[in-house]
């Protein structure tokens, strides 16, 4: 009948039991009279032998007493009125007190088994209370309905935390209620084991709890675990009945345990011998409280053949900014194995690391004022410390950036400077841009969009670089205005536009044709265009018979979409020259419905998605481009590349990145066979040479219970770029549920090209009751690096993994 915990100093049953008595009896109870008005309390025999019912009187105090297994139950009125808890009990004995004010309103005989203005109610006997998902089981219990005060003997409760998936026990030697938000218990064990002796539990000698929700805030479903002040006295961590380690004292917030260490990973591999990783909370080293929205963590490595790195990394975030902040050194006394080529790498400096600052700030009247700092000691070290960030990651950068958005137009102030003399770099001193997007003009008959750009740029080349221009500041400013004229054409939308671009360089002008070729250079362009966006009704038809048990089908409905752009250019000179492009793009749904039967069971599904682009170009490349695509439908490419570490930046009309530079057909497809496989492909053909130039395919299947497992294959045309020489991978990867003990976890990719594998990774999980343990044994032949990890989780309790996370679901729970 408790919500949680309680709190007070009461000693013994004995004299809280002589004190209840006192109570009933009404003859020296310090507490107030309570105002109101008791609960309504039903009971009722669970099993066939009737309950033995006794009605006394003392002083004006009703006392019912009731012998025999009884169920009870009653509805408590939540203090701000905005809902009600049901409460259940089951006992042996129940003695039920009502006060004269409370006996006086109530009916006593309008139902048997019943009893309105209950004040105080105490059970023995095998007590079994239950309050939603919250279960508590006693000796014996007594509780105060009306002041929500109470006391327990020998509880265990049981609850269950949804978010982790996980059940939670409490058990107590005491565990009482002194006030409706406070709770205590004495001689506290928690654990999710519902074994008396768990594997891993938490101990403490006396736990205070105060519920500190906002009261309009109790029923919602925002409420947040923070709201609970937890103080913990006489801690135990324990594996079975042997002690770990111990604290005087904790104080966690039910969110974030109180525990000073966060993660810990210990493996082996060949660049950095025997490694141990952790992360700590720092706050709590510090000793610190952590300001509210602020989360930092203290890292601390050791590796057996590199050396001691330390670090930390604070994320804050308030109500008009937010930012992040990364910093970490390491004593290095290893070498760098970038790649399977570079191996055995030297770096000037024993003592490496980066620093990185990135904060984002709201003003007022909608500015935007962002940030960003990155140093990094060398050349090196992002890539052999933090590989996937420099793989995929933002570019590191130093910056600072003023931004206002209002409605459909945006204003912009961008300086960029570099602070990694190693690295090649454009600088930007200032750049400043105005874009205004779909302004309607003469009540929408035309729409205007105006992108304009004034920057100052300078190229930075590194320290080694074999050959260094010019590093003096220069002007580059650029144009483009677009006027469009929607129309409807029966159901069709129809936009024809024109636009016309200026543009000004005065460092080293534009010199490189559409293939970067070199051409007389020019300070001045001027490009001119037009051409029309259409898009046709969808159209479909239906087909009810389709009927398959094998596809998955009931019913078919067939939706087509076509959509069309054309736009040609005209320029000043050839260093301006665009591609006049086509594009027309057909895409289809196949649905049908999947579900139970009955309008409101089934729902529409997507059964086969295929789009698909039919792309021309004037002008095209030759056959050594790659699987370049057109990119929504707005084909012009931007003159220059400015922004990067490429220097000189290569004319982006060269590259396909900014759209195709050759006709091609481009499918995408996504095929639903059941709820649980699907087929997901793609393909690029080059209509002029008429080969594939990329083709990739994947299966994902899920084989209930025990096995899900996928298999993709990706296909890119044999083309030589440096040490590149196209790729034909194929990957496999499979979950295997042995038996609730052992889960394996395999994945592979092979790559025919190169004639060897790229990667293998094996895990093997084993369940334990609550606790998790994986081994992962790691090839990586692009790096000719292999690694073996061990990783020990709890269940539910990812915060105290220990190793690799990457496999912490497939230790959770099935069901309960």
């Amino acid at each position: 009948a408790l919500d949680a915990f309680d709190s007070t100093d009461l000693d013994g049953s004995s004299e809280s039991e002589s004190s209840s008595s006192q109570g009933a009896a009404g003859s020296s109870d310090p507490r107030p009279v309570a105002s109101e008005a008791g609960q309504t309390l039903s009971w009722a025999p669970m099993s066939d032998l009737p309950l033995t019912v006794e009605i006394t009187t003392e002083a004006g105090v009703e006392v019912t007493t009731i012998m025999g297994r009884v169920y009870a139950r009653w509805q408590q009125q939540d203090p701000q009125g905005t809902g009600s808890t049901v409460y259940e009990l089951e006992a042996d004995n129940l003695v039920l007190w009502r006060y004269p004010k409370d006996a006086d309103h109530a009916d006593t005989d309008a139902l048997p088994g019943r009893r309105q203005g209950v004040g105080e109610i105490y059970v023995s006997g095998d007590v079994h209370i239950r309050q939603g998902q919250r279960t508590i089981r006693a000796r014996q219990l007594y509780y105060d309905l009306r002041h929500q005060r109470g006391l327990i003997d020998d509880a265990v409760m049981r609850t269950f935390d949804s978010a982790r998936n996980i059940p939670v026990y409490v058990r107590a030697n005491r565990l009482r209620q002194v006030a409706a938000n406070e709770f205590e218990a004495h001689g506290v064990t928690i654990t999710t084991s519902e074994f008396h002796t768990p594997q891993l539990s938490a101990t403490a000698q006396t736990v205070r709890v105060v519920d500190r929700v906002a009261e309009d805030e109790r029923d919602a479903a925002a409420s947040a675990d923070a709201d609970f002040d937890v103080q913990m006295d006489g801690v135990r961590f324990k594996y079975y009945d042997t002690t770990i380690f111990g604290l005087p004292s904790l104080r966690p917030n039910l969110q974030r345990p109180d525990v000073p260490i966060r993660s810990a990973r210990v493996g082996q591999s060949r660049t950095y011998g025997v490694s141990v990783e952790t992360q700590w909370f720092l706050s709590r080293i510090l000793g610190l409280r952590e300001p509210e929205g602020t989360d930092s963590t203290l890292s601390l490595d050791y590796y057996d053949k590199r050396g001691v790195g330390g670090g930390v990394e604070i994320e804050y975030e308030r109500e008009d900014y937010f930012g992040k902040f990364l910093g970490y050194a390491i004593d290095d006394d290893g070498t760098d194995r970038l790649s399977r080529s570079q191996k055995d790498v030297e770096f000037s400096e024993d003592v490496r690391g980066r620093v990185k600052f990135q904060h984002r700030h709201f003003l007022p009247f909608g500015w935007q004022l962002t940030a960003e700092a990155s140093y990094l000691s060398d050349q090196n070290f992002l890539q052999q410390y933090y590989r996937s960030e420099f793989n995929v990651g933002k570019e590191q950068e130093t910056v600072l950036h003023l931004k206002r958005i209002e409605n459909n137009w945006g204003l912009s102030l961008l300086g960029k400077a570099r602070i990694n003399d190693f690295l090649d770099k454009v600088e930007e001193m200032p750049t400043g841009q105005f874009h205004w997007a779909g302004q309607s003009f003469f009540q929408d008959r035309l729409t205007f969009y105006s992108g304009n750009q004034i920057s100052r740029y300078r190229y930075l080349y590194s320290e080694e670089a074999p050959s260094r221009g010019s590093e003096e500041f220069f002007m580059y400013t650029m144009t483009r205005n677009e006027i469009d004229m929607p129309l409807a054409v029966g159901r069709s939308k129809v936009v024809p536009f024109v636009a016309g671009t200026f543009a000004y360089e005065d460092g080293g002008g534009f010199q490189s044709a559409l293939d970067d070729s070199p051409v007389e250079r020019k300070d001045t362009l001027w490009l001119g265009e037009g051409g029309v966006r259409m898009s046709a009704p969808p159209f479909w038809r239906i087909y009810p018979n389709v009927r398959s048990r094998f596809w998955d089908l009931d019913q078919l409905r067939h939706v087509v979409s076509p959509q069309l752009t054309a736009v040609a250019y005209t320029h000043s000179h050839r260093a301006g020259e665009q591609r006049d492009v086509l594009d027309l793009g057909i895409y289809q749904r196949w649905q049908t419905k999947r579900g139970p039967g009955g309008p409101a069971g089934q729902r529409t599904v997507d059964w086969l998605k295929l789009d698909l682009d039919f792309v021309w170009v004037n002008d095209s490349a030759d056959a050594a481009g790659g699987p370049d695509r057109i990119l929504w439908n707005q084909p012009f490419i931007p003159l220059t590349n400015p922004s990067g570490s490429v220097l000189l930046p290569q004319d982006r009309r060269a590259t396909g990145l900014f759209g195709p530079r050759r006709n091609y057909i481009g499918a995408d497809a996504a095929l639903r066979l059941t709820d649980t496989t699907s087929i997901l492909a793609d393909a690029h053909y080059d209509m002029q040479s008429g080969v594939f130039g990329q083709v990739d395919v994947g299966f994902s299947r899920l084989c209930w219970p025990n096995l899900s497992y996928y298999v993709g294959s990706r296909y890119l045309r044999r083309v030589v770029s440096g040490r590149e020489r196209g790729s034909n991978a194929v990957t496999f990867a499979a979950t295997y549920v042995i038996d609730p003990r052992y889960t394996a976890v395999f994945s592979q990719q092979y790559d025919f090209d190169y004639g060897q594998s790229t990667r293998s990774d094996i895990t093997l999980i084993r369940r334990y009751h609550r606790m998790n343990l994986a081994m992962t044994l790691s090839a990586d032949e692009s790096l000719d690096e292999q690694s073996f990890v061990v990783s020990l989780w709890p269940q539910g309790v990812p915060e105290l993994a220990f190793g690799l996370r990457r496999y912490m679901e497939l230790g959770a729970s099935e069901m309960y």
